[in-house]
């Protein structure tokens, strides 16, 4: 197992066909989960995006590139330090 960071991008999902354009562009491999988040005590649908491995700077840029293209005042970033393990055929 190796430690990497996992970072979580919460956005809106508006316009979910350019944010995966846009993160395409940049990162192989992501996840991509439909969620319902709350916003000053109102629902809205959102997407969670969770890239692991990538440097901060790359999540930043995205993050505000996913800010402009939603029009929003604001997108969240957490990172979390942990181990990755992919787990193949040939692990028993």
């Amino acid at each position: 197992m190796r430690r990497q960071s996992i970072h979580r991008v919460y956005t809106q999902d508006k316009r979910r066909a350019t944010i995966v354009r846009v993160i395409s562009k940049q990162f192989d491999n992501f996840t991509l989960q439909p969620t319902t988040g709350y916003y000053r005590g109102k629902a809205e649908k959102s997407i969670v995006l969770e890239i692991v491995g990538a440097k901060e700077s790359q999540v930043k840029w995205l993050a505000a590139r996913i800010r402009e293209i939603n029009r929003q005042a604001s997108v969240l970033v957490i990172t979390l330090k942990g181990r990755a393990q992919k787990i193949t055929a040939n692990q028993q």
